[in-house]
């Protein structure tokens, strides 16, 4: 391993704790946001060049020196331009027994959540976002019963979880239930202060659930995707019971296959292997798309790009997907495909203080209406997945953040209901 590589894992072991003590002080979001990034853009392909294994498809297209030259660099600008607009951030000091009195809130959004997300799949695609948004109130009302002084609510809250677990084994996708489930342990924490002892043991035990469900992942979707009609919970059981007796611990290529779903950076190399030698630096071309794409709505723009990235993969890497998978490039690799990786690496500090500014202006937010603070989940969902390029990222944070300001209009306006911290 490199010099600038170790300087990177360091970093991410950096992040990681700054996460940990933040925990029950803050809701470290952000911290959250850099602790995926690192893991996946910087962890995942060092433990792939370290260990040989190659994928036939999923492996690294460029040699280590040529990969972490530009990814640590982008990454460490990225993580010092987020940590200096968020150092002088005041412990947040929201007070609990504020939420005493909102109860009935939590259960209006549980029942509005529950409800358009039922609804979700049957309206026009046009305006499903705005529908998945609205489905996600189920959450956010969870979130608040947890801290309703009615004992049965935290039952709620908890019943989410289980929910969430069982809505992934219906469809096969985890990535909600993982995200949905730390966001749930940082809210938890907020209100229970844990110890940083307790903190370490309940995430070990959430990365021994995370990985749990990517060894078993891509056996199960398959099975559920092709019709399987029987048991769910069981065939997840079985898969998993077979995996782990099957020696995953000594099984190269078990483990091998394992770390292809943590790295995303063999597509950030692919994209530098094929771009500009095939094709052309964007040059800022994709980054105009996506601020066009967040401001204006579908139903104005119907030519509007769809969210999943497989123009912008198929165009930077070079690689080829099938109609049923999409991939996105990230904001790193988005970054070089644009610039290169000097200006990559321009662009991913510009990019943190997009980030930052968004933060900060939520907690300002929050000063003035304190409930808000359980929507940040809500504004962040996207934000923090590590896949995810810029179109996604501004759509969603932009699109999200005027979605709660209209329901809040119409709350205090038509309904009268007021949640000022007075």
């Amino acid at each position: 391993m490199g010099f600038l590589s170790m300087i990177g894992v360091l970093a991410v072991v950096f992040v990681g704790l700054k996460f940990i003590f933040a925990l029950g002080k803050r809701i470290p979001i952000l911290e959250l946001l850099l602790l995926i990034a690192g893991a996946q853009w910087i962890v995942g392909p060092i433990i792939e060049y370290q260990s040989g294994f190659d994928h036939f498809r999923y492996h690294m297209y460029v040699d280590e020196t040529a990969y972490i030259n530009y990814v640590v660099p982008a990454y460490l600008v990225l993580c010092g331009v987020i940590f200096f607009a968020i150092k002088n951030e005041p412990r947040l000091d929201v007070n609990l027994n504020f939420f005493d009195d909102y109860p009935h809130s939590g259960i209006i959004l549980f029942v509005l959540g529950a409800i358009f997300g039922f609804v979700e799949n049957i309206v026009p695609e046009s305006v499903r976002f705005v529908f998945y948004l609205l489905g996600n109130f189920k959450y956010i009302g969870a979130l608040i019963l947890l801290f309703s002084p009615i004992g049965w609510h935290r039952y709620v809250f908890y019943g989410t979880l289980i929910y969430l677990f069982g809505e992934s084994l219906q469809s096969g996708l985890f990535h909600d239930f993982i995200l949905w489930a730390t966001f749930f342990y940082m809210f938890w924490a907020y209100k229970v202060k844990p110890s940083v002892l307790t903190s370490l043991s309940l995430m070990f035990i959430g990365f021994l659930v995370a990985t749990g469900i990517q060894l078993v992942k891509a056996d199960f979707r398959s099975m559920v995707w092709n019709g399987y009609t029987g048991n769910k919970a069981e065939l997840f059981v079985d898969i998993l019971v077979r995996k782990i007796s099957g020696g995953f611990v000594e099984d190269k290529q078990e483990q091998g296959d394992l770390n292809v779903r943590l790295n995303q950076g063999w597509i950030i190399s692919a994209i530098m292997q094929n771009t500009p030698k095939w094709e052309p630096y964007a040059e800022g071309e994709t980054v105009v798309e996506a601020v066009y794409a967040s401001v204006f709505p579908r139903f104005l723009i119907p030519e509007k790009r769809k969210a999943g990235g497989v123009k912008n993969f198929e165009r930077f890497t070079g690689l080829q997907l099938n109609s049923s998978t999409s991939m996105g490039i990230s904001v790193l690799g988005e970054g070089y495909a644009n610039y290169g990786i000097f200006g990559g690496i321009v662009f991913m500090g510009v990019f943190g203080f997009v980030l930052a500014f968004f933060w900060k202006l939520m907690m300002k937010w929050i000063e003035k209406l304190p409930i808000i603070l359980f929507f940040l989940p809500l504004f962040w969902l996207q934000v923090v997945k590590a896949e995810t390029e810029l179109s996604v990222v501004l759509n969603h944070l932009v699109k999200s953040i005027l979605l709660v300001l209209i329901i809040f209009w119409i709350s205090k306006n038509i309904f009268n209901w007021h949640f000022e911290n007075e």
